[in-house]
C-alpha cells in the first residue's frame, strides 16, 4: 500500500468488526485515505471521505464560531479536482488483508500529493487518534476504535 493513497475496504471487514457507526462502505466504492501505519502492530489507520461538503462546512463553522478547534474534519481539493471531506473523527484501524483495492479515477490510483495537506491531515489525525485512545468522544455515533483494535490484534 502507498501511504497517502486512497483505497476501498472489503465488506468482510465491516461484517467482522460489526461496528454500527462505521461509515457505510457503499458496496466497496467509498474511498478511504491511508493516513499512516503503526509500525509496532502493522495496523493501518484509514480515514473515510465524504463528498457532502456543505454539511461539514456547517459543522466546521459552528465549531469555529464557538472558538472550538476543528481537528475532526478536513476539507480539501483532491488531485482529481474534486473537493472532499476527510472524516477524521471517523478514522479507524485496519489490517492489509481487508483492503479491497486501490481507489482509482480514470484508471489511475488516487494519491494525495500536496505536502501541505498531508502534513495538516496527519497532524489532525494523530491528535484525534490520541484523544480517541484516551476515551474522548467527538460524536454520539463514534466508531469504537478500541474494540476494533482488539479484534484485529486477536488475528
Amino acid at each position: 500500500m502507498k501511504q497517502f493513497g486512497f483505497y476501498t475496504i472489503k465488506t468482510e471487514f465491516f461484517d467482522k468488526v460489526n461496528d454500527p457507526y462505521l461509515k457505510d462502505n457503499k458496496g466497496e466504492t467509498r474511498p478511504h485515505y491511508y493516513c499512516f501505519e503503526d509500525l509496532q502492530t502493522g495496523i493501518y489507520w484509514m480515514i473515510p471521505l465524504s463528498s457532502r461538503i456543505e454539511k461539514y462546512q456547517k459543522i466546521i463553522k459552528k465549531r469555529t464560531d464557538t472558538k472550538k478547534s476543528c481537528d475532526i474534519l478536513h476539507i480539501t481539493k483532491l488531485d482529481n479536482g474534486r473537493n472532499s471531506v476527510f472524516l477524521i473523527q471517523d478514522m479507524f484501524p485496519i489490517t492489509p488483508q481487508y483492503i479491497a483495492r486501490e481507489y482509482t479515477v480514470a484508471g489511475k490510483h488516487l494519491i494525495l500529493t500536496s505536502e501541505r495537506e498531508i502534513k495538516e491531515i496527519n497532524r489532525k489525525a494523530h491528535k484525534v487518534m490520541s484523544m480517541i485512545k484516551r476515551g474522548v468522544k467527538f460524536t454520539p455515533t463514534q466508531v469504537d476504535v478500541n474494540s476494533i483494535l482488539a479484534k484485529l490484534c486477536k488475528n
